[in-house]
């Protein structure tokens, strides 16, 4: 277990990791260690030291947590500190936007304790913090929930983390599905989406105006594309039911949905026949392999779509 921490780059993880390594830090030390939050903003040095100096009255020892590390105007002071070590049961944890890896002071803690850097999360990446904050927040969605929550959110931990903490505060037994996640979760431009999955189920023509004004904000096409073939599949399942003559509690019961989502779904479902909503996924299905196979653009594919879904099935015929 070293002394000295520093965690840089992205706002929400390096807060996150440096919290995990608090409380390593307590669970590996016998000694009794008080937490001391401090700002590097505000921080002078004469309050650092004496810190550094007095000891705590009913603990051990202690953690000095230094935010915006980078802000702090005696770094060079603290490097000369740092080289002659801290005192037993004293560690000292950074954390920081940036912390410019030529100075002394970056040095010396590379050097004698542990640095991570938090790099901003990718899409490749992101599924993978996704699991996390889920599993931490005991939030379980099904694996197509989980598809469209990496999607529908931008890779912003912060915002991912918000999210999830809303999620976890929703009654809910067993597994949120894509349905309640559509209503839970909010997109940056969350109303135009959902408006814009209605005019699909509905079949009106002003899908396409509101498809084009989504790829206009740089909506990713892939991610409109995944969301139609979700609402495909959706009303599929429902119209077949429907078929069957069960009610919308007991089709929310069976697909483990709400009855007032279901009741929004039938009169969907009314604009459709089964036949033209299987010959949709067959579509969404030969639409994504050309995707995949570099013939055909996303974009180019969610028109297409759009047509099969909007137009009259004589007029595509």
């Amino acid at each position: 277990m070293h002394s000295v921490y520093l965690f840089t780059g992205e706002s929400t993880l390096r807060r996150r990791a440096s919290e995990n390594q608090i409380r390593e830090i307590h669970a590996q030390s016998k000694a009794r260690l008080g937490n001391i939050r401090l700002d590097g903003e505000e921080l002078e040095l004469k309050e650092l030291l004496s810190h550094l100096k007095i000891s705590p009255l009913f603990e051990d020892g202690k953690i000095i947590i230094i935010h915006n590390a980078e802000e702090f105007d005696e770094q060079e002071r603290l490097a000369e500190i740092l080289t002659k070590g801290l005192p037993p049961h004293l560690f000292l944890v950074l954390e920081g936007e940036k912390l410019d890896k030529r100075s002394k002071l970056y040095k010396i803690i590379e050097k004698k304790g542990l640095v991570q850097e938090q790099s901003k999360p990718d899409r490749r990446t992101l599924p993978g913090i996704v699991r996390e904050l889920l599993k931490e927040k005991n939030v379980r969605v099904t694996a197509e929930g989980f598809r469209y929550l990496v999607s529908a959110v931008e890779p912003d931990v912060g915002r991912l983390e918000r999210e999830i903490e809303k999620l976890a505060c929703f009654p809910h037994k067993g597994e949120l599905d894509i349905e309640e996640l559509r209503e839970l979760v909010f997109s940056d431009q969350s109303a135009n989406i959902f408006e814009f999955l209605d005019l699909i189920g509905e079949r009106k023509l002003a899908a396409l105006k509101q498809v084009r004004q989504l790829l206009d904000s740089d909506e990713d096409p892939m991610k409109l594309f995944f969301m139609i073939a979700s609402q495909i599949r959706s009303l599929l399942s429902v119209k077949s039911l429907i078929a069957l003559g069960k009610s919308d509690e007991e089709i929310a019961q069976e697909l483990g949905r709400y009855p007032w989502m279901i009741n929004k779904q039938r009169r969907m479902v009314s604009h459709f026949t089964e036949a033209e909503l299987i010959e949709l996924i067959h579509r969404l299905q030969r639409e994504d392999i050309a995707i995949k196979q570099g013939e055909r653009e996303p974009h180019e594919a969610l028109y297409e779509i759009l047509l099969r879904v909007t137009a009259p099935a004589h007029i595509l015929n």
